[in-house]
C-alpha cells in the first residue's frame, strides 16, 4: 500500500526522534554545576544560572542531537517527496480536526524545533538560563516520545488493514525508535569522541539499549502471536468477515514464512536484536568499551534491523478488498 519513501519516513523519522529523547535525557540528567555558571542580570540586578558548557559536555550531547536532526530531516524529506506538494503538509497543520496524520505532522515539526535550539544551546550558540534550558529538555522529551509512538499509530489508525490493527504496532515501533535513536547517539559518540571521556555514561547507554531491546524482543513476539492468531480473541480490532481473515491469514503468512520473512526473521530478529543484544551486554559489562568498531556494528546492526522492521511490516500489509482480487 506504502512505498519505499513512506518506509524511509517511518524509519528515519522514528530514529531521528529517538535520538533527540536520548539526547535530551542526557542533558537533563547532566549535573547543573558542571554545565552552568552564575551570571549577573541585566535587569534588575540578582543572580541566575547561565549555560555555560565546558568542551567535554558540548561532545556529550551535541553530537548525538545533530544525528538526530539530521535523520528526522531526512525523514520529513522523504514524506514530503512522498506527499508531492509541500502545501499539503500546510493543510495538514491547519485542520483543526483531530488526525493521527495532523497530530504526528505538529509533533515532527516541534521536536525539529526544539531539537535545533536544544543543538543550539549545548554548543554555545546561544546562551540561555539553566531553568529555560531544562524546560526545553523536558518539551523535546515530550515531543519526541510522541513522533516515536505516532509512527506506528500512523499504521495502526488504518484499521482496514488487519495486520496493523493491533496496539502492539505502536508499543512495538516506539521501541524500535528509542533503540535506533540509540544506537545513533553511541556511533555518534564514537566519532565525536565522547565515548573516550564519559565511558561509564556510554556504558549505561548500552545497558540501557540492551533493556530496549529486550523490550522490543517480548513486544515483537507478542505481535506475531496475535497476528499469527496464537493470542486471545480480539487482540486484532477487525471485523471478522472472511475477506478480513484472509487478508490476515495472507498477511502473517507473507511476515513469517513469505515474501517478507528472510527480512523478518534474517535482518530484524537476528541482525538487529540478537546480535546488538549480546554486543551491548558486552558493552555494558566494559568487556567491548575500548572497541569503536564493535559499537560502530551492533549501532548498524540496530538501524538496520529497525528499517528491515517498517519495511516487512509494510510489505506485508495487505487490505481485504487486495486480497479478494488476487
Amino acid at each position: 500500500m506504502f512505498g519505499p519513501l513512506v518506509v524511509c519516513y517511518l524509519f528515519l523519522g522514528g530514529a531521528g526522534a529517538g535520538a533527540l529523547f536520548v539526547s535530551s535525557a542526557l542533558a537533563l540528567l547532566s549535573p547543573a554545576d558542571a554545565v552552568s555558571q552564575p551570571a549577573l542580570r541585566r535587569r534588575g540586578g540578582g543572580v541566575r544560572m547561565v549555560v555555560e558548557l565546558p568542551q567535554p559536555y558540548r561532545l556529550l550531547v551535541a553530537p548525538g542531537a545533530a544525528a538526530g536532526l539530521v535523520a528526522l530531516g531526512a525523514g520529513v524529506t522523504c514524506l514530503l517527496a512522498d506527499v508531492g506538494r509541500a502545501d499539503r503538509v500546510g493543510l495538514l497543520l491547519a485542520n483543526p480536526a483531530f488526525t493521527y496524520v495532523a497530530a504526528g505532522t505538529w509533533a515532527l515539526v516541534a521536536c525539529s524545533g526544539l531539537g535545533a535550539a536544544l543543538l543550539a544551546a549545548w554548543t554555545g550558540c546561544v546562551r540561555l538560563s539553566l531553568t529555560a534550558v531544562r524546560v526545553l529538555e523536558v518539551a523535546l522529551l515530550a515531543a519526541a516520545f510522541v513522533v516515536m509512538v505516532y509512527t506506528g499509530l500512523l499504521l495502526r489508525d488504518m484499521a482496514a488493514v488487519p495486520l496493523w490493527a493491533t496496539p502492539w504496532l505502536p508499543a512495538l515501533f516506539a521501541l524500535s525508535s528509542l533503540s535506533c535513536g540509540t544506537a545513533l547517539v553511541l556511533a555518534a559518540g564514537q566519532f565525536s569522541g565522547a565515548a573516550r571521556l564519559f565511558g561509564r555514561v556510554f556504558r549505561r547507554l548500552a545497558f540501557a539499549d540492551a533493556v530496549a531491546i529486550i523490550l522490543e524482543i517480548l513486544v515483537a513476539a507478542a505481535y506475531v502471536a496475535v497476528v499469527l492468531g496464537v493470542a486471545l480473541p480480539g487482540a486484532v480490532s477487525v471485523p471478522e468477515d472472511s475477506g478480513t481473515l484472509e487478508a490476515l491469514a495472507a498477511s502473517a503468512q507473507a511476515l513469517t514464512a513469505g515474501s517478507a520473512a528472510w527480512a523478518f526473521w534474517g535482518v530484524f530478529a537476528v541482525g538487529g536484536l540478537a546480535v546488538p543484544l549480546a554486543l551491548d551486554a558486552a558493552f555494558a559489562r566494559g568487556r567491548a568499551a575500548l572497541k569503536p568498531r564493535a559499537v560502530l556494528a551492533a549501532s548498524a546492526c540496530v538501524l538496520a534491523g529497525g528499517l528491515a522492521l517498517r519495511y516487512c511490516v509494510v510489505e506485508a500489509g495487505l487490505h481485504p478488498v487486495l486480497q479478494t482480487m488476487m
